[in-house]
């Protein structure tokens, strides 16, 4: 009743509102949100009643929705977990990480297609097997350089895998066939209708859940096309000789 005095019913609807979504910003624990709203309302309460002494005739209960509003608004943007800008950079993140990953992914197809003989692969082949352009493939290559998972030539027309490259195109490739095999075999989809799904699981596919598959796949070593499904073993001896690992599993060399 003294606050709807102060203030006004739309100012007190602001005032309760306002505090609590700003916290429920930054936790999606009760007891979290409930001690920061707490301290929200009180914060914009001290701030509006501070500012509106400043100079003589200015309203009080505004200044302390401005207040709450303020607080609401870094917290919308800056918020650990529903940040606008948090939420931004980690989508931009991502795709930028399904780019990389994809590139290795095509790499390591273009090297099987020719049985693995020779290392390297030009931006002409990694640009036909992703259907972009040179420079567009150039770009990719450089990125791959950036994050040390390929090294580029110094003419810049051919990449190379490095160990922790080779590792990570390996295990996107598992994930891939792994998935396209499971629901070849369980969700009885024909084995060209699994390929798009695939695609989009086989960035987030969990270690635990993979490990899954394999167990409820028995351990299978090729997928409903034929090709073969990398293992842990492959993948691990991939971190210290690419060249060979690939190799051990049947591809050739």
């Amino acid at each position: 009743m003294i606050s709807l005095q102060a203030v006004g019913v739309v100012l007190v609807s602001a005032m309760l509102i306002t505090p609590a979504a700003a916290a429920y910003m930054l936790t999606d624990r009760m007891h979290r949100l409930l001690i920061l709203a707490s301290l929200f309302g009180v914060v914009a309460g001290a701030v509006g009643a501070f500012f509106s002494f400043l100079r003589p005739n200015l309203p009080t209960g505004p200044f302390m929705v401005l207040g709450a509003s303020s607080v609401f608004v870094v917290a919308f943007l800056f918020g650990p977990k529903h940040g606008v800008l948090v939420r931004w950079r980690m989508h931009n993140s991502r795709a930028h990480r399904t780019k990389r990953e994809n590139t290795l992914k095509s790499i390591f197809h273009v090297l099987e297609a020719r049985d693995f003989h020779g290392e390297g692969v030009t931006l002409e082949e990694l640009a036909e097997r992703r259907r972009e352009t040179i420079e567009e493939a150039r770009h990719q290559a450089e990125q791959l350089r950036a994050h040390r998972l390929a090294t580029v030539t110094d003419d810049g027309q051919t990449v190379y895998l490095t160990p922790d490259g080779m590792q990570r195109a390996m295990a996107i490739v598992r994930n891939h066939r792994l998935w396209e095999l499971y629901l070849t075999n369980a969700a009885q989809i024909a084995a060209d209708h699994v390929h798009e799904d695939a695609e989009k699981i086989e960035h987030v596919l969990g270690e635990d859940v993979v490990r899954e598959l394999e167990r409820r796949l028995d351990f299978a070593r090729k997928d409903p096309h034929g090709r073969v499904i990398p293992s842990v073993a492959d993948i691990r001896k991939a971190a210290a000789a690419p060249e060979r690992a690939v190799g051990s599993v049947g591809y050739g060399n």
